[in-house]
């Protein structure tokens, strides 16, 4: 699962005024800690896209792998830190223990990340579902026409996870669940 433009929307604020956030937080030798806007934790999940993803996650229960930008931006602890300060500890809470997909160095290709991954953990080759954006899900398009298309969900830039990629994440957990490997 990706967070930009699936979760967030960058608008008023991303993942980089997350990171600075919870790093102001922290004094250091040299400064105090800055009072963080409790308002960036309020604004910065898009609240009709988590109640959609909420949806799929109490009818199916999955476990999240992450592949978003954020994980270099602010590392797992301060990730997970943000997602549960943001609303979204039930994902924190179903996190697989290899939580994000393997940075490949030089390449910026979700699809390889996600494929690196998925020969980590084989058993999950039949099992999993992506919802990711069109613009960072890249190389996704290129599995849209093979046999994992009806299992990849890309959310439109700026607009997030909708009712229409509800429907089509809701339909691709179903068929992982009917083909009995949910």
């Amino acid at each position: 699962m990706d967070i930009d433009d699936v979760l967030c929307l960058n608008a008023p604020y991303g993942g980089y005024d997350a990171a600075a956030a919870l790093a102001a937080e922290r004094p250091t030798k040299r400064s105090a800690a800055v009072a963080t806007s409790a308002n960036i934790w309020d604004s910065l999940f898009e609240a009709a896209a988590c109640g959609h993803l909420r949806r799929i996650n109490d009818e199916f229960c999955p476990l999240y792998v992450l592949t978003t930008s954020w994980w270099q931006a602010l590392g797992e602890k301060r990730l997970r830190e943000a997602l549960a300060r943001g609303g979204l500890q039930w994902v924190v809470d179903s996190l697989h223990p290899d939580a994000a997909t393997p940075k490949i160095r030089g390449r910026t290709n979700r699809r390889a990340e996600i494929q690196a991954w998925l020969a980590a953990h084989p058993e999950f080759a039949n099992r999993f579902v992506v919802i990711d954006d069109e613009l960072s899900g890249t190389g996704l398009d290129l599995e849209l026409q093979s046999e994992h298309g009806p299992f990849i969900v890309l959310c439109k830039e700026s607009r997030g996870l909708r009712e229409a990629e509800y429907l089509r994440l809701r339909a691709a957990c179903l068929l992982r669940m009917e083909a009995g490997v949910a």
